[in-house]
């Protein structure tokens, strides 16, 4: 009986012993778990924050990648217009170069026909200094002629006084001072020399249509022979004016517009449906006021003017 007591006992020390083994196994087990768990868990973690930052690392490598293959794409397109500018600037050099020898050349040649220009200089020099001497020589020839010319102009003014002797002062037909009036064709001459109007020589006949002399139109109507009287027609500035009866070297006076002292018309001479003269138009114009402003106009008939 006691035996089989400690049999039993022995047998529930020995399930308890192995419970206990087996429950420390566990337990061991289980903290072995669980580290093996944490462990997992932390390295885990480690390899995510490991491969995070392997990431950001080859997220920063690649920018730097980036921009290093655009450095180098800004440096092989500066590098290609740095090669660009050297060929026009070898370009350049080469023109420059072929300028500056032109220039060389015609720099030479300017020397060449500046020494050939002073030693034509000198020659012409030679030939004036020679000419000189020649004039003082003839100097005296001159002198000569001169005094000739001298005696030759005076008597020339003194033919000219006596022509001016001749020519005459006399009054118009509306009653103005005429200039001096010329009968013939020297005094007419010598009215042109002096210069104080211009003259315009006329032969005009009988016809239908007006005769453009000068600033003026002229158209005979009327010659009669024998009484040795002629009437006209004159157009100046536009308007008609007729001249009745007039007499040889006769001054047939109108005014034209910016003039102040009277055109005149002469006729020296009077023939049968024909009569000669000459038209005598004054150079000098009014400043201000017109001379057919200042003047009483002839009327348009005429007959008595």
């Amino acid at each position: 009986m006691f035996n089989a007591q400690d049999g039993s006992q022995g047998t529930e020390k020995e399930q308890e012993n192995k419970s206990w083994i087996w429950g420390l196994l566990f337990a061991v087990l289980l903290v072995g778990g669980v580290s093996q768990g944490f462990y997992s868990w932390s390295l885990h973690n480690r390899l995510q924050e490991m491969e995070s930052a392997m990431q950001t690392q080859f997220g920063g490598q690649a920018e730097t990648i980036q921009g290093l293959q655009d450095q180098i794409g800004t440096t092989d397109t500066r590098f290609t217009e740095l090669q660009g500018e050297v060929a026009t600037t070898k370009t350049h050099l080469g023109s420059t170069r072929g300028e500056l020898a032109k220039t060389r050349q015609m720099a030479d040649q300017l020397a060449k026909q500046q020494q050939e220009s002073s030693e034509q200089v000198a020659g012409q020099l030679g030939s004036l200094q020679q000419e000189q001497a020649d004039t003082k020589g003839a100097v005296g020839t001159l002198s000569t002629d001169v005094t000739g010319v001298r005696q030759e102009v005076t008597v020339t003014k003194q033919d000219l006084a006596a022509t001016r002797s001749d020519l005459q002062r006399v009054v118009g037909d509306l009653g103005v001072q005429s200039g001096l009036i010329a009968r013939n064709k020297g005094e007419l001459d010598e009215l042109r020399l002096r210069g104080e109007r211009d003259y315009f020589e006329f032969d005009l006949r009988k016809a239908k249509q007006l005769q453009r002399l000068g600033p003026v139109g002229l158209q005979l109507k009327k010659a009669d022979l024998k009484r040795q009287k002629y009437t006209i027609d004159l157009v100046a500035d536009d308007r008609r004016i007729e001249k009745k009866d007039k007499n040889t070297n006769e001054p047939v006076q109108f005014y034209q517009q910016g003039y102040r002292i009277p055109t005149e018309i002469v006729v020296n001479q009077i023939q049968k449906d024909r009569i000669v003269g000459y038209i005598s138009v004054p150079k000098v114009r009014a400043t201000q006021v017109s001379g057919i402003e200042r003047q009483p106009a002839p009327s348009a008939s005429g007959g008595g003017s």
